[in-house]
């Protein structure tokens, strides 16, 4: 009976979640076929470890987390590929880059930059961020977590959580004000189109 309630409850995670999970670990990993395999494993432990899940996190925390350490530990398994890893934070670092507690929410237009419904060259300019800024992003932006479900996801601290969502958006930012022009389609959403290049490489 266990095992039945077990699948049952599987069969609703893997129908409810498998889409999402499997674009998020596209999105990390950046090559379908190892999305694929990795989005499989983590369903796989998912299985294995529902029976032990006590619910002392929201099941969704708890299925990213499994996803995002999948992606973790593939990145470090290549030795071949130096790792993309963000710079290591000093204590001047943290006071520098800790946003004040009245400034933690995002500016609308900033959270707007960086939404689901942006054109596929900000998502490229996504995919390009190292591998922690990245997962910060596209558990927050896209996937919807808070910061300090994205803490629980992750396993580093809220203040760190909040660190790279900040030099995250301010990378992008930075790369949308040197490569792409802004508009407003037809449904007023803001869209971006890469700004064309001359012979010599600038921008025109």
């Amino acid at each position: 009976m266990e095992t039945d309630t077990r699948d049952s409850d599987f069969n609703r995670i893997f129908s409810e979640h498998h889409k999402p999970v499997y674009n998020y670990v596209l999105r990390m990993v950046k090559e379908q076929s190892v999305a694929e395999e990795l989005t499989q494993d983590v369903f796989v432990k998912i299985y294995g470890a529902l029976a032990d899940f006590r619910g002392d996190s929201e099941i969704s925390t708890w299925i990213y987390r499994i996803a995002t350490n999948a992606c973790l530990d593939y990145f470090r398994s290549r030795p071949h590929k130096k790792s993309e890893k963000t710079d290591l934070l000093s204590s001047e670092d943290l006071l520098k880059s800790t946003l004040p507690e009245d400034r933690q929410e995002v500016p609308a237009a900033e959270e707007e930059l960086i939404s689901a419904e942006m054109s596929s060259c900000v998502r490229g300019y996504i995919d390009d961020l190292p591998e922690e800024y990245r997962a910060v992003i596209l558990l927050h932006d896209l996937q919807g977590f808070t910061n300090q479900e994205i803490a629980g996801i992750t396993g580093a601290t809220l203040e760190n959580v909040k660190i790279r969502l900040h030099r995250a958006r301010r990378k992008m930012k930075e790369v949308f004000s040197c490569k792409c022009s802004f508009y407003r389609d037809e449904r007023n959403v803001l869209r971006c189109v890469e700004r064309e290049e001359d012979e010599g490489g600038n921008d025109v």
